[in-house]
This record gives C-alpha cells, structure tokens and sequence, in this order.
C-alpha cells in the first residue's frame, strides 16, 4: 500500500520536473564575439622581454570551433637582409568554445633591437562554427602596443 502511495506521489513530481527542465533548454545559436581594449603585459614593455597581449571581449561569443587569430604588429620586427622595418606576424590555433571562450590571447619576445614607441597591433580572427546556418565567419580587432 505505501508503495502505490509513493508511486502515486512520485509520479507528478518526476512529469513536473521533466517539463520544467525542458522549458528551461535555451536554443544554441551562433554568436560572434566583439572585441574591446588591447591589454598589455607588462605595459610599457622592454626591448628582450616576454610581452602578452589580451584583447578584451565585450561580447562573448557561441557555437565557434576552430579559430585562428592572426596577430600584426606593425614595423617591430627588422629584416635582416635590408634592415628595413617588418611587421611581426603571429598565428595563434584553438577552439573557442572548447576553451571556455577565453579572449584571444598571444605572449612573444620583444626584439632586443626594437626602438622605443607605439606599434599598431592588428588581430583577425577567422571563426569555424558549428551552428548552421553559419559555418565560417570572421572578425577583427585593433590596438597599440607600448615600447619603452
């Protein structure tokens, strides 16, 4: 007798739960992230040291999985050849979404030859998604690195 008695008690519980728990399922959409402020670590930097620039998100995004951000920095690296000013490109690999969505992120040596300045730094962001209809999308972010 009792267990008729929890059987039939049990029975609208696990119904209540069942519909308030698919209800509460939001669908995944595409969602391409905005990137805000260049940070700089250390800010100014030195000429040899270690340097890590994060760009911001102001939005994060959703449904993203290959991404590769291309990193520019302007005029920072010297050919060796000519001595002529180059730009230090920088390609950075991960999944955004596998990486809990984390802000692009890229860490390098400053060159030991590098003059004291502002360097303009350019980030592209090329996105493979997941989420129909978007398969492929990009975006992009720009700031200024500081050269003490």
């Amino acid at each position: 007798m009792k267990n008729k008695l929890l059987i039939l008690l049990a029975l609208p519980l696990a119904f209540a739960a069942v519909v308030l728990f698919s209800c509460a399922e939001e669908k995944d959409e595409y969602v391409c992230p905005v990137f805000g402020e260049l940070e700089q670590e250390p800010n100014p930097a030195k000429a040899g040291e270690e340097v890590t620039l994060t760009f911001t998100q102001t939005r994060k995004g959703n449904g993203i999985a290959g991404t590769t951000y291309t990193w520019k920095i302007r005029g920072l690296d010297t050919d060796e050849e000519s001595g002529d000013k180059i730009d230090k490109v920088i390609e950075v690999h991960t999944n955004y979404d596998g990486n809990d969505k984390q802000a692009p992120t890229v860490t390098f040596k400053v060159p030991e030859n590098c003059t004291s300045g502002s360097y303009t730094v350019d980030m592209d962001a090329d996105f493979s998604c997941y989420i129909a209809p978007v398969l492929f999308d990009k975006t992009n972010a720009h700031g200024r690195l500081r050269i003490q």
